[in-house]
């Protein structure tokens, strides 16, 4: 363990001693090999924030001072998000969740203490961000006193969606420029996600465009199959995320419609099928709390699998693609190529 930070004036000093970053890393260069059904490439491979000098970082492990406020506590999940300060030669303020190692060390952070910490980051050869972690945060100033009898300020949730259950419908602007419903997919089975090209963190945006191209090129390899899936990433950042933003992005990541498509949605659209399908964002300008959301939609328009989280595999979901289609899907040989 890093040695502890200096201790700074406050009644709760160590609130962690090793936090993981969740939140957000615009996008990798291309999909990752295929490692075989199920199963994912090691390692991020995302493109990281960079300063703003051309000159990219060196590689190998690098220190950065994070300031903040605690704007949320999940002690189900054990998550921790802080809204920080401007991270000269890393990243711009924003809101990020930390997932912390002992859940139990919530019960030393309440929301509106400002916090201090230390982000210890990882690159890779040619600059990008491959690991992100907190190895101290300190309260520097409690949270004032509130009212015990202070209203909660969270909206009240819709249902989320059981396999079998109609996925309400949702208008979006594609890469393209051109508006689209979800609807419009029908008759098709359709994998959509959600994301932000501006995110942050290698294990969140950057990973799901990472299986996305994962999984495109295992539904490539069938025409037929191809002809029949639609791979759709949707932007909840409408404030950056234009038409043109998000085709430079699609490039980058070697995401090509018909197949696999980016679009972005406005907020009130989102609102119409952002919890039913267990995704939770907040919608700031440059500071986006969210979690991650995978949803496989039958030919009906019906709900057939939900993932939450990043533990999915191409391989499970090129599976469930082929059952709702009907294809018994490729030899144990090809598959494994």
């Amino acid at each position: 363990m890093p040695p502890a930070m200096p201790t700074l004036p406050s009644p709760r000093t160590l609130l962690a001693s090793s936090l993981v970053a969740l939140v957000i890393v615009p996008a990798c260069e291309g999909p990752a090999p295929d490692p075989g059904p199920g199963k994912e490439a090691p390692g991020p491979a995302g493109a990281s924030p960079r300063p703003d000098s051309a000159q990219a970082p060196p590689a190998g492990p690098s220190t950065y001072t994070l300031e903040g406020v605690v704007r949320l506590t999940d002690r189900d999940d054990g998550v921790v998000s802080i809204d920080h300060e401007e991270i000269p030669g890393l990243m711009p303020a924003m809101l990020m969740d930390f997932r912390l190692e002992d859940p139990s060390l919530l019960d030393d952070v309440v929301v509106d203490d400002e916090v201090v910490g230390t982000l210890e980051v990882d690159r890779d050869g040619s600059g990008r961000v491959i690991r992100m972690e907190m190895v101290d945060l300190v309260v520097s100033r409690p949270a004032p006193p509130r009212p015990a009898t202070a209203p909660s300020a969270l909206p009240p949730l819709l249902p989320e969606l059981m396999p079998g259950q109609p996925v309400p419908d949702f208008e979006m602007t594609t890469q393209d420029g051109e508006s689209m419903r979800l609807s419009d997919l029908r008759g098709k089975v359709v994998v959509l996600t959600f994301i932000f090209t501006r995110c942050p963190q290698p294990e969140f945006c950057p990973l799901m465009d990472r299986k996305f191209g994962t999984l495109a090129a295992r539904v490539s390899r069938s025409p037929d199959r191809a002809g029949r899936v639609r791979l759709l990433s949707v932007s909840f950042d409408p404030e950056h995320d234009t038409p043109g933003v998000l085709a430079e992005h699609a490039r980058r990541v070697g995401a090509g419609p018909p197949l696999w498509t980016f679009a972005v949605a406005s907020h009130e659209e989102l609102a119409k099928v952002a919890q039913p399908l267990g995704l939770s964002y907040a919608p700031m300008t440059d500071q986006i709390r969210h979690t991650l959301s995978t949803a496989v939609i039958a030919p009906d328009g019906t709900l057939s699998r939900l993932e939450k989280g990043n533990g999915w595999g191409a391989g499970d979901l090129d599976g469930e693609i082929r059952s709702l289609l009907g294809d018994p899907g490729d030899s144990p040989a090809k598959l494994n190529k």
